[in-house]
């Protein structure tokens, strides 16, 4: 049994010892002078709990260890940006400095697709741009870290000499001095060069980023032949290609189709040209209106 103190004091375990003449509490106190009652009530004295082994310790306080920041996937454009950095030494090196800013973006450059072949980087003369600073552009047909690499330090040699020696000149000194080589207006890296940019890509961090294919995804080849006849095709055949781009449909042949709006005086004028014509100037309708790819 516990007892509790008649004026309104804590609740203490029963004393054991038998020569006491008043309850006192487990911590030796006799307390006397004081009456007690008994009590089914818990023992509240923390003297009388740590006696009897019955206080329950307060957990310490646990301070939660922070959560580690997610680790952030740089983007493209930060790795060719962290690239440019880590060439910089080498066009010091042959005394062909970078200039201090240079925008870097992922994409197809103005006219960078052709029919027989994909212009793979591209670089733009600062007295095209509003700020005054080279615009090189990096095509999303590569992933391979190395090839990357490889054309980024040929639109850099671009932009060193901004674009005034074409692929001759200052441009072949300074690629072949880097490590480039083969035909100059499409160099590859020398082994040398090439080892050298599978170490960098490495220091550099996986290339965040998918190939994409301008002509469609490769198809791997069916094991069921080809139908021979539109007689044997299945019934749910689809009747064409499905789109990869949301550009004008490609054209089966060299002939470009150009018409001009409906709209106009002329009527929907059409005439077929070449792309070779079209990068000279559109061509324009009897009316004077400059007419656009159909």
């Amino acid at each position: 049994m516990n007892v509790v103190s008649i004026l309104g004091g804590k609740v203490h375990g029963q004393a054991q010892a038998e020569d006491l003449a008043f309850p006192a509490c487990r911590a030796g106190s006799k307390n006397k002078g004081t009456k007690y009652l008994g009590t089914d009530a818990e023992v509240t004295c923390p003297k009388c709990l740590a006696l009897d082994g019955q206080a329950e310790e307060k957990p310490a306080k646990v301070t939660p260890e922070p959560k580690a920041a997610p680790v952030r996937e740089i983007t493209r454009e930060e790795w060719l940006h962290r690239a440019i950095d880590a060439l910089r030494p080498e066009f010091e090196r042959i005394e062909f400095p970078l200039p201090e800013k240079i925008h870097i973006s992922v994409g197809f450059g103005y006219g960078a697709k052709r029919e027989s072949e994909s212009i793979l980087g591209q670089c733009w003369s600062r007295s095209a741009s509003e700020d005054g600073v080279n615009h090189l552009f990096i095509s999303p047909e590569m992933k391979d870290e190395s090839r990357v690499l490889d054309v980024l330090i040929h639109e850099l040699v671009h932009a060193a000499d901004d674009c005034l020696s074409g692929h001759k000149g200052a441009f072949t000194k300074a690629a072949k001095a880097l490590g480039l080589t083969g035909k100059m207006t499409a160099t590859v890296a020398t082994p040398e060069l090439a080892e050298k940019l599978r170490g960098l890509a490495q220091e550099l961090g996986p290339y965040s980023h998918a190939t994409l294919y301008p002509m469609g995804k490769p198809i791997r080849p069916q094991a069921e032949p080809k139908p021979e006849s539109p007689e044997d095709a299945p019934e749910d055949a689809p009747e064409e290609e499905a789109p990869v781009h949301s550009g004008p449909k490609k054209q089966g042949t060299r002939m470009i189709k150009v018409a001009c709006n409906e709209d106009c005086e002329c009527g929907g004028y059409v005439v077929r040209t070449t792309a070779k014509w079209i990068e000279v100037g559109m061509p324009i309708c009897p009316a004077g209106t400059v007419m656009a790819i159909a």
